[in-house]
Protein backbone atom coordinates (compact mmCIF):
# COMPACT_ATOMS: atom_id res chain seq x y z
CA UNK A 1 0.00 0.00 0.00
CA UNK A 2 1.15 3.52 -0.52
CA UNK A 3 0.95 5.98 2.29
CA UNK A 4 -1.09 8.83 2.19
CA UNK A 5 1.89 11.91 1.97
CA UNK A 6 2.37 15.31 0.14
CA UNK A 7 2.41 13.94 -3.90
CA UNK A 8 6.38 14.32 -4.15
CA UNK A 9 6.82 11.78 -1.30
CA UNK A 10 6.68 8.29 -1.71
CA UNK A 11 6.92 5.34 0.96
CA UNK A 12 5.51 1.60 -0.19
CA UNK A 13 4.89 -0.26 3.17
CA UNK A 14 4.43 -4.08 3.55
CA UNK A 15 2.09 -4.99 5.92
CA UNK A 16 0.56 -7.82 6.75
CA UNK A 17 -2.70 -8.86 8.87
CA UNK A 18 -4.90 -11.63 10.19
CA UNK A 19 -8.13 -11.97 11.59
CA UNK A 20 -8.84 -13.92 15.15
CA UNK A 21 -11.53 -14.31 17.18
CA UNK A 22 -13.03 -10.61 15.16
CA UNK A 23 -10.14 -9.00 16.09
CA UNK A 24 -7.78 -6.96 13.15
CA UNK A 25 -4.36 -7.50 14.36
CA UNK A 26 -0.32 -8.18 12.86
CA UNK A 27 1.45 -11.82 14.42
CA UNK A 28 1.49 -11.40 18.37
CA UNK A 29 4.66 -11.54 19.77
CA UNK A 30 5.47 -13.34 23.46
CA UNK A 31 4.30 -11.15 26.66
CA UNK A 32 7.32 -8.82 27.62
CA UNK A 33 8.58 -7.25 30.78
CA UNK A 34 8.97 -3.71 31.01
CA UNK A 35 6.66 -1.15 29.32
CA UNK A 36 3.94 -1.78 26.83
CA UNK A 37 2.45 0.45 24.20
CA UNK A 38 -1.44 0.38 24.67
CA UNK A 39 -3.86 1.95 22.67
CA UNK A 40 -5.58 4.48 23.60
CA UNK A 41 -8.12 4.74 20.40
CA UNK A 42 -8.35 2.41 16.88
CA UNK A 43 -9.22 3.88 13.53
CA UNK A 44 -11.65 1.11 12.56
CA UNK A 45 -12.31 0.54 8.64
CA UNK A 46 -15.42 -1.88 7.00
CA UNK A 47 -13.59 -4.73 5.70
CA UNK A 48 -16.10 -5.39 2.99
CA UNK A 49 -16.34 -1.79 1.79
CA UNK A 50 -13.79 0.34 3.22
CA UNK A 51 -15.73 2.67 5.44
CA UNK A 52 -13.57 4.48 7.74
CA UNK A 53 -15.74 7.22 9.76
CA UNK A 54 -13.56 8.70 12.02
CA UNK A 55 -10.24 8.60 9.72
CA UNK A 56 -7.50 6.70 8.28
CA UNK A 57 -3.83 6.62 8.55
CA UNK A 58 -3.02 8.86 11.67
CA UNK A 59 -0.48 11.30 10.81
CA UNK A 60 0.07 14.24 13.02
CA UNK A 61 -0.92 14.50 17.11
CA UNK A 62 -0.43 17.45 19.46
CA UNK A 63 -1.23 18.41 23.08
CA UNK A 64 -3.36 21.39 23.15
CA UNK A 65 -2.87 23.78 26.09
CA UNK A 66 -6.23 22.33 26.85
CA UNK A 67 -4.42 19.18 27.99
CA UNK A 68 -6.50 17.53 24.88
CA UNK A 69 -4.71 15.53 21.86
CA UNK A 70 -5.37 17.09 18.25
CA UNK A 71 -4.80 15.14 14.90
CA UNK A 72 -5.05 14.28 11.48
CA UNK A 73 -5.27 11.30 9.54
CA UNK A 74 -4.29 11.45 5.74
CA UNK A 75 -7.31 9.32 4.76
CA UNK A 76 -10.86 8.47 4.85
CA UNK A 77 -13.54 10.05 7.42
CA UNK A 78 -16.99 10.86 7.77
CA UNK A 79 -19.47 12.32 4.09
CA UNK A 80 -18.56 12.35 0.55
CA UNK A 81 -15.77 10.63 -0.62
CA UNK A 82 -13.34 12.05 2.51
CA UNK A 83 -10.06 12.30 1.99
CA UNK A 84 -9.02 13.16 5.87
CA UNK A 85 -10.23 14.16 9.36
CA UNK A 86 -9.01 15.99 12.05
CA UNK A 87 -10.22 14.74 15.34
CA UNK A 88 -9.71 15.13 19.23
CA UNK A 89 -9.16 12.94 22.52
CA UNK A 90 -8.62 13.14 25.53
CA UNK A 91 -5.82 11.56 27.87
CA UNK A 92 -8.59 8.77 28.48
CA UNK A 93 -9.74 7.95 25.08
CA UNK A 94 -12.56 9.60 24.58
CA UNK A 95 -12.70 10.46 20.42
CA UNK A 96 -14.52 13.50 18.99
CA UNK A 97 -14.59 14.10 15.35
CA UNK A 98 -14.12 17.57 14.61
CA UNK A 99 -14.07 17.58 10.43
CA UNK A 100 -14.34 15.74 7.62
CA UNK A 101 -12.37 16.49 4.17
CA UNK A 102 -14.94 15.88 1.50
CA UNK A 103 -15.54 16.45 -1.79
CA UNK A 104 -18.50 18.18 -3.71
CA UNK A 105 -21.04 17.16 -6.12
CA UNK A 106 -18.44 17.60 -8.68
CA UNK A 107 -15.77 15.52 -7.20
CA UNK A 108 -13.50 18.49 -6.20
CA UNK A 109 -12.17 19.27 -2.73
CA UNK A 110 -13.23 23.37 -2.22
CA UNK A 111 -11.82 22.94 1.38
CA UNK A 112 -8.56 21.07 0.94
CA UNK A 113 -7.87 17.34 0.99
CA UNK A 114 -5.16 15.03 2.72
CA UNK A 115 -4.23 17.01 5.58
CA UNK A 116 -0.47 16.54 6.99
CA UNK A 117 0.39 19.06 9.44
CA UNK A 118 -1.49 20.42 12.37
CA UNK A 119 -0.27 23.38 15.25
CA UNK A 120 -1.86 25.50 17.94
CA UNK A 121 -1.82 29.30 17.46
CA UNK A 122 -1.55 32.01 19.95
CA UNK A 123 -5.29 32.57 19.89
CA UNK A 124 -6.69 29.45 20.74
CA UNK A 125 -6.88 28.00 17.13
CA UNK A 126 -5.45 25.16 15.30
CA UNK A 127 -3.77 25.69 12.28
CA UNK A 128 -2.75 23.21 9.83
CA UNK A 129 -2.16 22.46 5.83
CA UNK A 130 -3.81 20.02 3.74
CA UNK A 131 -1.68 18.76 -0.03
CA UNK A 132 -4.79 18.48 -1.82
CA UNK A 133 -7.95 20.55 -2.86
CA UNK A 134 -8.67 23.24 -4.09
CA UNK A 135 -8.67 22.81 -7.99
CA UNK A 136 -9.80 19.59 -9.25
CA UNK A 137 -9.45 16.29 -7.51
CA UNK A 138 -5.60 16.86 -6.65
CA UNK A 139 -5.39 20.42 -6.32
CA UNK A 140 -2.46 22.28 -5.22
CA UNK A 141 -2.97 22.92 -1.24
CA UNK A 142 -4.67 24.62 1.58
CA UNK A 143 -3.57 25.97 4.52
CA UNK A 144 -6.85 25.97 7.33
CA UNK A 145 -8.06 26.85 11.30
CA UNK A 146 -10.14 25.04 13.05
CA UNK A 147 -11.34 25.64 16.47
CA UNK A 148 -11.66 23.06 19.03
CA UNK A 149 -15.10 22.80 18.44
CA UNK A 150 -15.01 21.90 14.75
CA UNK A 151 -15.43 25.58 13.58
CA UNK A 152 -13.10 25.18 10.22
CA UNK A 153 -12.11 28.09 8.17
CA UNK A 154 -9.39 27.72 4.93
CA UNK A 155 -7.28 30.74 5.53
CA UNK A 156 -4.84 30.35 2.26
CA UNK A 157 -4.99 28.63 -1.12
CA UNK A 158 -1.53 27.67 -2.62
CA UNK A 159 -0.49 28.16 -6.28
CA UNK A 160 -3.62 30.68 -6.98
CA UNK A 161 -1.79 33.47 -8.06
CA UNK A 162 -0.53 33.22 -11.52
CA UNK A 163 3.15 33.23 -11.44
CA UNK A 164 2.53 30.33 -7.99
CA UNK A 165 5.34 31.93 -5.62
CA UNK A 166 4.41 30.00 -2.79
CA UNK A 167 4.30 26.85 -4.78
CA UNK A 168 2.13 23.30 -3.90
CA UNK A 169 1.22 20.80 -1.68
CA UNK A 170 2.39 22.55 1.79
CA UNK A 171 3.61 20.59 5.01
CA UNK A 172 5.15 21.20 7.91
CA UNK A 173 3.07 23.71 9.73
CA UNK A 174 5.78 25.43 12.62
CA UNK A 175 4.71 28.17 14.60
CA UNK A 176 7.18 30.79 15.24
CA UNK A 177 8.35 32.64 18.10
CA UNK A 178 6.96 35.71 16.32
CA UNK A 179 3.30 33.96 16.34
CA UNK A 180 3.76 33.29 12.67
CA UNK A 181 3.71 29.99 11.36
CA UNK A 182 6.65 28.89 9.07
CA UNK A 183 6.41 25.60 6.29
CA UNK A 184 7.60 24.39 3.32
CA UNK A 185 5.74 23.57 -0.47
CA UNK A 186 7.64 22.20 -3.07
CA UNK A 187 10.40 23.90 -3.49
CA UNK A 188 9.63 26.31 -1.34
CA UNK A 189 9.80 27.87 2.05
CA UNK A 190 7.30 29.98 3.54
CA UNK A 191 5.85 32.50 6.25
CA UNK A 192 2.19 32.54 6.93
CA UNK A 193 0.46 34.84 9.48
CA UNK A 194 -2.62 34.10 11.50
CA UNK A 195 -5.08 35.57 9.15
CA UNK A 196 -3.22 33.21 5.95
CA UNK A 197 -1.29 35.85 4.42
CA UNK A 198 1.71 33.55 3.25
CA UNK A 199 5.11 35.45 2.22
CA UNK A 200 7.97 33.51 0.05
CA UNK A 201 11.11 32.97 2.01
CA UNK A 202 13.38 30.48 -0.12
CA UNK A 203 13.57 28.95 -3.06
CA UNK A 204 15.48 26.17 -3.62
CA UNK A 205 18.29 25.84 -5.86
CA UNK A 206 18.07 21.68 -6.87
CA UNK A 207 21.41 21.44 -7.82
CA UNK A 208 23.09 22.65 -4.45
CA UNK A 209 19.96 22.64 -1.93
CA UNK A 210 18.30 19.53 -2.68
CA UNK A 211 14.50 19.81 -4.83
CA UNK A 212 12.45 20.60 -1.25
CA UNK A 213 12.90 20.14 2.24
CA UNK A 214 11.45 16.80 3.86
CA UNK A 215 10.37 18.59 7.03
CA UNK A 216 11.45 21.74 9.58
CA UNK A 217 11.76 22.34 12.83
CA UNK A 218 12.25 25.32 15.34
CA UNK A 219 15.29 25.92 17.56
CA UNK A 220 15.36 27.46 20.70
CA UNK A 221 17.47 30.23 18.95
CA UNK A 222 13.65 31.13 16.89
CA UNK A 223 15.76 29.67 13.90
CA UNK A 224 14.17 27.38 11.65
CA UNK A 225 16.26 23.77 10.71
CA UNK A 226 15.38 21.33 8.36
CA UNK A 227 16.50 18.76 5.93
CA UNK A 228 16.07 18.89 2.11
CA UNK A 229 15.29 16.09 0.18
CA UNK A 230 17.74 14.19 -2.60
CA UNK A 231 18.68 11.62 -5.38
CA UNK A 232 21.56 9.77 -7.39
CA UNK A 233 22.31 13.36 -8.38
CA UNK A 234 21.36 16.08 -6.26
CA UNK A 235 22.93 16.81 -3.04
CA UNK A 236 20.92 16.46 0.28
CA UNK A 237 20.99 19.53 2.62
CA UNK A 238 20.84 20.23 6.48
CA UNK A 239 19.72 23.78 6.33
CA UNK A 240 18.94 27.15 8.55
CA UNK A 241 16.44 29.22 7.71
CA UNK A 242 15.86 32.67 9.80
CA UNK A 243 12.68 34.59 10.36
CA UNK A 244 13.73 36.92 7.34
CA UNK A 245 14.80 34.13 4.64
CA UNK A 246 18.52 34.36 4.87
CA UNK A 247 19.23 30.77 4.27
CA UNK A 248 22.62 28.94 5.53
CA UNK A 249 24.06 24.98 3.96
CA UNK A 250 25.12 23.46 7.14
CA UNK A 251 26.38 20.75 5.68
CA UNK A 252 25.50 18.05 2.66
CA UNK A 253 25.62 14.36 2.13
CA UNK A 254 25.79 13.05 -1.28
CA UNK A 255 23.15 10.33 -2.29
CA UNK A 256 24.86 7.24 0.06
CA UNK A 257 24.51 8.83 3.16
CA UNK A 258 21.33 11.12 2.86
CA UNK A 259 19.42 12.20 5.88
CA UNK A 260 15.84 10.13 6.19
CA UNK A 261 14.24 12.23 9.11
CA UNK A 262 14.00 16.55 9.50
CA UNK A 263 16.63 17.30 12.54
CA UNK A 264 15.10 17.60 15.99
CA UNK A 265 17.24 19.84 19.00
CA UNK A 266 17.94 18.01 21.83
CA UNK A 267 18.52 19.26 25.45
CA UNK A 268 21.97 19.73 24.77
CA UNK A 269 21.26 22.24 22.06
CA UNK A 270 22.37 20.63 19.39
CA UNK A 271 20.77 19.40 15.94
CA UNK A 272 20.33 15.60 15.84
CA UNK A 273 18.80 13.14 12.93
CA UNK A 274 18.78 9.82 11.26
CA UNK A 275 21.13 9.83 7.94
CA UNK A 276 20.99 6.43 5.53
CA UNK A 277 18.22 5.39 8.37
CA UNK A 278 21.05 3.48 10.47
CA UNK A 279 23.23 6.44 11.64
CA UNK A 280 22.65 8.97 14.16
CA UNK A 281 24.27 12.61 13.11
CA UNK A 282 24.91 15.21 15.06
CA UNK A 283 25.67 19.04 14.51
CA UNK A 284 25.93 22.30 16.19
CA UNK A 285 23.38 25.07 15.47
CA UNK A 286 26.26 26.87 13.69
CA UNK A 287 26.86 24.12 11.44
CA UNK A 288 30.19 22.83 13.28
CA UNK A 289 31.17 19.43 14.92
CA UNK A 290 29.27 17.25 13.07
CA UNK A 291 29.18 13.70 13.89
CA UNK A 292 27.41 10.45 12.83
CA UNK A 293 27.34 7.25 15.27
CA UNK A 294 26.08 3.93 13.54
CA UNK A 295 23.32 3.08 15.53
CA UNK A 296 23.58 -0.61 18.01
CA UNK A 297 21.29 -3.58 15.75
CA UNK A 298 21.69 -1.11 13.66
CA UNK A 299 17.42 -0.41 13.45
CA UNK A 300 16.40 1.00 9.81
CA UNK A 301 14.39 4.82 11.58
CA UNK A 302 12.27 5.36 8.37
CA UNK A 303 9.88 6.74 11.03
CA UNK A 304 10.86 10.34 12.26
CA UNK A 305 12.78 10.86 14.87
CA UNK A 306 11.74 12.70 18.91
CA UNK A 307 13.64 14.48 20.88
CA UNK A 308 12.64 13.63 24.44
CA UNK A 309 14.32 13.63 27.86
CA UNK A 310 17.79 14.21 26.75
CA UNK A 311 17.39 11.07 24.38
CA UNK A 312 15.73 10.27 21.19
CA UNK A 313 12.72 8.33 19.99
CA UNK A 314 11.85 6.64 16.84
CA UNK A 315 10.29 3.54 15.17
CA UNK A 316 12.53 0.60 13.99
CA UNK A 317 10.60 -0.67 10.74
CA UNK A 318 13.37 -3.10 9.85
CA UNK A 319 12.20 -5.58 12.78
CA UNK A 320 9.00 -8.06 12.95
CA UNK A 321 6.64 -6.38 14.44
CA UNK A 322 7.98 -2.74 14.30
CA UNK A 323 9.34 -1.54 18.12
CA UNK A 324 9.53 1.82 19.36
CA UNK A 325 13.48 2.55 20.11
CA UNK A 326 14.73 4.70 22.66
CA UNK A 327 18.23 5.92 21.85
CA UNK A 328 21.31 7.93 23.10
CA UNK A 329 22.68 10.92 21.95
CA UNK A 330 25.97 8.58 21.33
CA UNK A 331 23.55 6.24 18.79
CA UNK A 332 23.59 3.38 21.52
CA UNK A 333 19.94 1.56 21.26
CA UNK A 334 18.51 2.26 25.19
CA UNK A 335 15.49 0.16 25.00
CA UNK A 336 12.87 -1.47 22.55
CA UNK A 337 9.35 -1.93 22.65
CA UNK A 338 7.42 -3.69 20.33
CA UNK A 339 4.17 -2.98 18.61
CA UNK A 340 2.24 -6.07 18.50
CA UNK A 341 -0.28 -5.05 15.40
CA UNK A 342 -2.97 -5.12 18.32
CA UNK A 343 -1.72 -2.15 19.44
CA UNK A 344 -0.61 -0.71 16.29
CA UNK A 345 2.04 -0.93 13.81
CA UNK A 346 3.44 1.08 10.97
CA UNK A 347 4.92 4.21 10.69
CA UNK A 348 4.67 6.51 13.78
CA UNK A 349 4.50 10.30 12.60
CA UNK A 350 3.95 12.31 15.79
CA UNK A 351 5.27 11.42 19.74
CA UNK A 352 4.58 13.68 22.41
CA UNK A 353 5.36 14.23 25.93
CA UNK A 354 2.28 14.68 27.94
CA UNK A 355 2.94 16.89 30.96
CA UNK A 356 2.69 13.83 33.69
CA UNK A 357 6.19 12.03 31.57
CA UNK A 358 3.73 9.85 29.46
CA UNK A 359 4.58 9.37 25.84
CA UNK A 360 1.37 9.86 23.37
CA UNK A 361 1.79 8.96 19.81
CA UNK A 362 0.51 7.66 16.68
CA UNK A 363 0.65 4.60 14.41
CA UNK A 364 -0.38 4.55 11.12
CA UNK A 365 -1.64 0.85 10.78
CA UNK A 366 -2.84 -1.97 13.18
CA UNK A 367 -5.37 -1.62 15.88
CA UNK A 368 -7.97 -3.42 17.85
CA UNK A 369 -10.97 -3.17 16.47
CA UNK A 370 -14.62 -4.62 16.62
CA UNK A 371 -15.36 -7.95 14.43
CA UNK A 372 -16.15 -7.18 10.94
CA UNK A 373 -13.31 -4.24 11.15
CA UNK A 374 -9.84 -3.78 9.60
CA UNK A 375 -7.53 -1.78 11.97
CA UNK A 376 -5.94 1.34 10.31
CA UNK A 377 -3.86 3.33 12.82
CA UNK A 378 -3.93 3.93 16.45
CA UNK A 379 -3.47 6.92 18.86
CA UNK A 380 -1.20 4.38 21.52
CA UNK A 381 -0.16 5.69 25.01
CA UNK A 382 2.84 4.43 27.09
CA UNK A 383 4.33 4.82 30.64
CA UNK A 384 8.30 4.53 29.75
CA UNK A 385 8.95 5.58 33.49
CA UNK A 386 10.23 9.04 32.08
CA UNK A 387 10.26 12.14 34.14
CA UNK A 388 7.41 14.50 33.81
CA UNK A 389 9.53 17.03 31.60
CA UNK A 390 10.20 20.29 33.57
CA UNK A 391 9.54 23.88 31.64
CA UNK A 392 12.32 25.19 29.26
CA UNK A 393 12.41 28.79 29.25
CA UNK A 394 13.87 30.35 25.80
CA UNK A 395 12.71 34.06 26.45
CA UNK A 396 10.68 36.64 27.38
CA UNK A 397 9.38 40.05 25.64
CA UNK A 398 9.74 43.00 26.62
CA UNK A 399 12.27 43.04 29.06
CA UNK A 400 10.84 45.28 31.05
CA UNK A 401 7.62 47.27 32.16
CA UNK A 402 5.37 48.62 34.88
CA UNK A 403 2.74 46.32 36.77
CA UNK A 404 0.15 44.99 34.67
CA UNK A 405 2.32 44.63 31.74
CA UNK A 406 1.56 41.62 28.95
CA UNK A 407 4.63 39.39 28.91
CA UNK A 408 5.11 36.75 26.14
CA UNK A 409 7.01 33.63 27.89
CA UNK A 410 8.53 31.29 24.97
CA UNK A 411 9.95 27.85 26.06
CA UNK A 412 8.87 24.59 25.76
CA UNK A 413 6.59 21.74 27.79
CA UNK A 414 4.35 25.00 29.24
CA UNK A 415 1.45 22.83 29.00
CA UNK A 416 0.15 22.06 32.77
CA UNK A 417 2.15 24.86 34.43
CA UNK A 418 0.36 25.79 37.62
CA UNK A 419 2.65 28.73 38.67
CA UNK A 420 3.83 31.85 37.08
CA UNK A 421 6.22 34.43 39.37
CA UNK A 422 8.17 37.46 38.93
CA UNK A 423 11.10 37.39 41.58
CA UNK A 424 8.39 35.24 43.50
CA UNK A 425 5.36 37.38 43.48
CA UNK A 426 2.42 34.93 41.45
CA UNK A 427 0.98 36.34 38.49
CA UNK A 428 -1.91 35.60 36.72
CA UNK A 429 -1.33 33.95 33.58
CA UNK A 430 -2.22 31.89 30.85
CA UNK A 431 -0.70 29.27 29.09
CA UNK A 432 -1.41 29.36 25.16
CA UNK A 433 0.14 26.47 23.71
CA UNK A 434 3.06 24.17 24.48
CA UNK A 435 5.26 26.58 23.62
CA UNK A 436 3.99 30.25 24.47
CA UNK A 437 2.36 31.79 28.02
CA UNK A 438 1.02 35.23 28.28
CA UNK A 439 1.43 36.38 31.49
CA UNK A 440 0.57 40.11 33.61
CA UNK A 441 3.27 41.64 35.58
CA UNK A 442 1.38 41.42 39.35
CA UNK A 443 1.10 44.01 42.48
CA UNK A 444 4.38 43.54 44.41
CA UNK A 445 6.78 42.23 41.64
CA UNK A 446 10.03 43.67 42.03
CA UNK A 447 13.09 42.89 39.13
CA UNK A 448 14.41 39.76 39.29
CA UNK A 449 14.02 36.30 36.99
CA UNK A 450 10.38 34.76 36.12
CA UNK A 451 9.47 31.36 36.89
CA UNK A 452 7.24 28.53 35.61
CA UNK A 453 6.41 25.95 37.64
CA UNK A 454 5.03 22.39 36.14
CA UNK A 455 4.46 18.84 37.36
CA UNK A 456 8.19 18.50 36.52
CA UNK A 457 9.67 21.20 38.09
CA UNK A 458 10.29 25.11 38.47
CA UNK A 459 12.24 26.77 35.57
CA UNK A 460 13.68 30.29 35.87
CA UNK A 461 14.78 32.59 33.28
CA UNK A 462 18.48 33.49 32.97
CA UNK A 463 18.01 36.87 32.65
CA UNK A 464 15.95 39.66 34.98
CA UNK A 465 12.48 41.31 34.17
CA UNK A 466 12.67 45.08 34.97
CA UNK A 467 9.54 46.23 37.06
CA UNK A 468 9.57 49.98 36.29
Amino acid sequence: MKRALPSFVFRAVAMCSLVLLGLSYAPVVQAQSGPVIQQLFGFACDSSVKVCPDGEQPNTLLQSADGNFYGTTGLRGTGNQPVGAIFKITPSGQFTLLHTFVADQNGSYPNGAGPNSLVEGNDGFLYGTASGGPFGNSGNGVAFKISKTGMFQIIHNFCSSTDCSDSTNPFGLTLGDDGNFYGGSFGELWRMTPKGTVTALHTFNQSVEGPTARGITLGSDGNLYGTALGGQTIFTTLFRLTSSGQFTILHTWHYSAFPTSAPVQSADGNLYGVQNAEMLFREARDGTGYTANTMTGPPALESPLFAIGGDFWSVNNSSSPETMIQISPGGTVLQTIPFEGSNGSGFMDSLVQAGDGRLFGIADDGGTVQSGQIGKGVVFVLDAGLAAPAPAFISFGPSAGKVGTTVMIHGRNFVGTTAVTFNGASAAFRVLNTGNIRATVPAGATTGPISVTNKGGITASTSHYTVQ
